[in-house]
């Protein structure tokens, strides 16, 4: 049996099996027409080099200022919080950037809306997904640090193993229309067990795209 591989220093490799059934050994046919004769425990080694030389490897330095430069893959954090003491809500502590607020204004945004994303099991054998969504509003009058907010939003609906996943921060209108104003990307909820409601308080500032 013959098989290529994409090393350019082999050309083939052939499984030799011998009249002994207890040996095998691997013959590998080089560039330079020399012959190696290979043990099987050495065969996952070969693989490994063979895949290296094809591939390149990586460069301790390249890494290096990779990290530097921010390139690397970024772990986004979660947001740790206990369990609600009222099953039927959830609490969202934050705030909004004080930059917000003269934005805000001009562009006719009176109210905060928190959205609360359920995550669920999946439905009917995990093939259809039952997550939900729970929306809150209050009126947009606090910025920054010193001036927080604590939405209270209904817990997630029942069924199909639903658990608060998610939250997520927009500007909307006194219409509660909200639009395309959120206030950065979700954040995900790491509560201390899974539950339908959380009391969470969130230090980091949203920065709103109004």
């Amino acid at each position: 049996m013959q098989f290529t591989t994409p090393n350019q220093h082999i050309l083939y490799s052939t499984i030799n099996y011998t009249h002994y059934p207890t040996t095998l050994h691997i013959l590998l046919t080089l560039k330079n027409n020399t012959i190696a004769t290979m043990h099987p425990s050495q065969l996952f080694s070969a693989i490994t080099l063979a895949s290296l030389a094809a591939f390149g490897s990586a460069s301790p330095i390249a890494m290096a200022e990779g990290e530097a430069s921010g390139l690397v893959t970024r772990q986004d954090s979660c947001n740790a919080a206990p369990v609600s003491a009222e099953y039927d809500f959830s609490y969202y502590t934050f705030h909004i950037d004080a930059n917000v607020q003269q934005r805000a204004k001009a562009a006719g945004l009176t109210k905060i809306g928190v959205l609360q994303k359920c995550d669920s099991n999946g439905g009917i054998f995990g093939s259809q997904p039952k997550n939900t969504e729970n929306w809150a509003y209050a009126p947009l009058d606090k910025f920054g640090p010193d001036q927080k907010y604590k939405i209270k939003v209904n817990r997630c609906k029942k069924d199909y193993d639903r658990h608060v996943w998610k939250y997520q921060v927009w500007l909307c209108n006194e219409n509660n229309w909200c639009g395309t104003t959120n206030c950065g990307l979700d954040r995900d909820i790491c509560p201390t067990q899974k539950t339908k409601s959380v009391d969470l308080v969130d230090n980091e500032a949203w920065l709103c795209s109004a």
